[in-house]
């Protein structure tokens, strides 16, 4: 995610828990007791139940071996993953008389540019002379270049750590791993044998996202369903 660079982890927001999102956007075990209805005869079935269950754990275990990778990258950069440049401050600050906090270059240098133009619009308004003018200006930019070296030397080691390509390639795994098991949720059992794997399956996902659930009860009310249906 260059001077673009750090992604909504390095620029301090709350890190999206992938696995939680998962739970939320397969629509909840709800989903899984309504597909659980036996397929009608004759109804072709685009690939076998233990295909489905097959391709959604790889998908688990890729995303597993992704996430670890991330992980790993990130403990080792500890604090150098969420960089953090603090102007001046003061009665005398060319920027604010309290710190304000930077923690992307490109964030910089876009507050470069608008102050740049606010001294701008003040001199020729007339409301500083050119001595102001220039000192206001010189102070600003060094004190921005500064900051700028800072970030970006920041950013470098990140790049350089392989941690972009690493979240790359988890979100790229959470996107399968998503699909593989909405592809579960969505699977019609046409056996009790059918039931049982597909709540297993279910089982041990919301298990690895920390959510317990009872096997027994989902079984029941699956089978239940199936008999209803």
């Amino acid at each position: 995610m260059p001077n673009t660079t750090v992604r909504a982890t390095a620029e301090g927001l709350p890190a999206i828990n992938r696995r939680k999102a998962l739970a939320f956007l397969t629509g909840g075990i709800a989903a899984a007791a309504v597909t659980a209805s036996p397929v009608v005869a004759n109804e072709p079935q685009a690939s076998t139940v233990q295909n489905v269950l097959s391709a959604c754990h790889a998908a688990e275990n890729r995303l597993c071996i992704c996430e670890a990778r991330e992980a790993s990258i990130a403990e080792a950069l500890g604090d150098a993953l969420f960089p953090e440049w603090k102007t001046p401050s003061g009665v005398a600050s060319r920027w604010s008389h309290v710190p304000i906090i930077f923690r992307t270059s490109k964030a910089l240098e876009a507050e470069i540019e608008s102050r740049r133009e606010l001294i701008e619009k003040s001199f020729g308004g007339g409301l500083m002379n050119r001595p102001a003018y220039e000192r206001w200006m010189r102070d600003m930019e060094a004190q921005g270049a500064e900051g700028l070296a800072w970030l970006r030397g920041q950013e470098a080691v990140i790049d350089a750590s392989g941690y972009h390509d690493a979240s790359d390639q988890t979100d790229q795994a959470f996107a399968e791993a998503r699909a593989a098991f909405q592809a579960v949720m969505e699977l019609r059992c046409q056996t009790i044998e059918d039931v049982r794997a597909k709540a297993a399956c279910i089982i041990r996902v919301y298990h690895r996202l920390g959510v317990e659930i009872d096997g027994d009860d989902l079984v029941a009310c699956m089978t239940s369903l199936c008999e209803e249906a």
